[in-house]
């Protein structure tokens, strides 16, 4: 599926906005709490980790249960460990904690520290949705798009899905645009992928502008607006629209003299085949050799006098993005 729901930088703030919340279970003092908080934001997790497990060991306390979870989730200051951060989570979630019942439901999806178990999952994550979390409920339409703890329903997955999308969530507008662009047969509509996509895409999803490229390549067969949303995502650092720009660029018509692309087309295929071949994080190796011999055959046309100043352009691009 396009997008699966990760966890990422926003978890630290998630904390410290939990933390600030008044709640009606036992809390730890407000000037030792807010001291480890400020480790938290700063980084110093080997001190703020000591206040929050202190704190979490009192079953009353879930927010310093779901931060602990988190420390071992996000490995702040020490080796990740899955199955303690599960534990955690679970502790938290009986607290009522949002997040910490929606990654306990991952946690049993996926059979961390304990057995896979499909129901509890869509407990856990139903209960989340309730509580604000509503990205949860595209987990339940994930589980219902592939018939795991309750029966295949493709139009419910959509349902579920569709009313956090509809709210306004980024992750759950890139799930509808995935379950349209490669769920199950019986729903997949690109046009409709089209659209989900573009309301990420206008809130700066540039996952969402990949996508759009894909959808007008492989499906409008509009190169043009292809080009336009890979580039604007490759532009901003996303790697995986690398070299499907380079390759538009590439295959742009071409000139009657060469039989290359026109000098503005050769250089930005440079541009982004260089991009490609450089940058340190690319997991296709079928795109690195591609773009490899695309490369060479660019280097075979292209002006000498061009490359030093491309390559300077490249090199800018990736000390910015990397």
């Amino acid at each position: 599926m396009v997008s699966k729901y990760k966890t990422s930088d926003w978890i630290i703030g998630l904390t410290i906005g939990l933390l600030s919340i008044p709640m009606s279970f036992a809390q730890p003092p407000k000037d030792e709490l807010a001291v480890a908080q400020q480790w938290l934001a700063e980084g110093n997790y080997p001190q703020a980790f000591e206040v929050f497990h202190s704190y979490a060991q009192d079953k009353q306390n879930h927010l310093a249960q779901f931060t602990l979870a988190l420390f071992y989730q996000q490995g702040w200051g020490m080796e990740k460990d899955e199955a303690l951060a599960c534990r955690w989570h679970g502790e938290a979630a009986k607290g009522g904690i949002p997040a910490a019942s929606h990654f306990f439901a991952q946690c049993l999806q996926e059979g961390i520290h304990q057995p896979v178990d499909y129901k509890a999952a869509i407990h856990w994550y139903q209960q989340a949705a309730d509580l604000g979390h509503t990205l949860s409920l595209c987990a339940i339409g994930e589980l219902a798009m592939q018939g795991k703890g309750m029966e295949k329903d493709p139009q419910k997955a959509l349902e579920y899905c569709e009313r956090a999308a509809a709210a306004g969530s980024v992750p759950a507008q890139l799930q509808m645009g995935g379950f349209y662009l490669e769920g199950d047969q019986s729903i997949r509509d690109p046009q409709k992928a089209a659209i989900w996509f573009g309301y990420a895409a206008e809130k700066g999803s540039l996952q969402a502008s990949h996508y759009l490229g894909v959808i007008n390549r492989d499906f409008f067969r509009d190169t043009d607006r292809a080009l336009y949303w890979f580039e604007t995502a490759a532009s901003q650092g996303y790697i995986p629209a690398y070299y499907p720009t380079a390759k538009l660029y590439f295959t742009a018509p071409v000139s009657n003299e060469t039989g290359m692309p026109e000098a503005a087309n050769l250089a930005k295929s440079y541009l982004w085949l260089s991009a490609t071949q450089r940058q340190s994080h690319h997991e296709n190796e079928h795109e690195l050799q591609a773009a490899a011999n695309m490369l060479e055959k660019v280097l075979q046309v292209m002006p000498a006098g061009w490359q030093t100043d491309l390559d300077q352009k490249v090199t800018q691009h990736l000390q910015k993005y990397q």
